[in-house]
């Protein structure tokens, strides 16, 4: 009767949150990551009848957010309101804003949602902002 040592195993490049596991004959790489970026991994296990090597690689995309309001201005009608911004990470725009009185508009740019205009009627501002692209589902809304 030939006997086989467990091998041993060895896993790098995985990222923090993410383990690997050997059992049964099969590798498992599982967990929550909690960092963004491309990750090359390798899966090397010795002992047994040699050493075995593998690479493959994890993508993991960053969660959307997004921070406060940058001011909560009052204003009259027909007043050029000031900027307004929300800085935002992971998303690759907004899709469209609701609520905006007429003449203020809102555009997304390099992570972050600007808000402007000279609004030509009066009410409290209540607009969400859904995010395209990235991970998770944020909005922001301004008031």
């Amino acid at each position: 009767m030939l006997l086989r040592e467990q091998p041993e195993q060895q896993f790098t490049g995985l990222p923090a949150g993410v383990t690997g596991l050997w059992a049964a004959n099969v590798v498992t790489i599982s967990g929550t990551p909690t960092a963004a970026g491309p990750f090359t991994y390798t899966v090397t296990l010795t002992g047994g009848c040699g050493v075995i090597t593998t690479t493959g690689t994890i993508t993991v995309t960053a969660n959307n957010t997004a921070g406060a309001p940058s001011s909560t201005p009052t204003l009259c009608i027909n007043t050029v309101l000031t900027n307004i911004t929300h800085a935002t990470t992971g998303a690759t725009g907004i899709g469209a804003a609701v609520g905006l009185p007429a003449g203020v508009t809102a555009a997304w740019a390099a992570n972050m949602i600007t808000i402007s205009g000279t609004p030509t009627a009066s009410g409290v501002l209540i607009t969400p902002f859904h995010w395209t692209g990235g991970c998770g589902a944020v909005n922001a809304t301004e008031q």
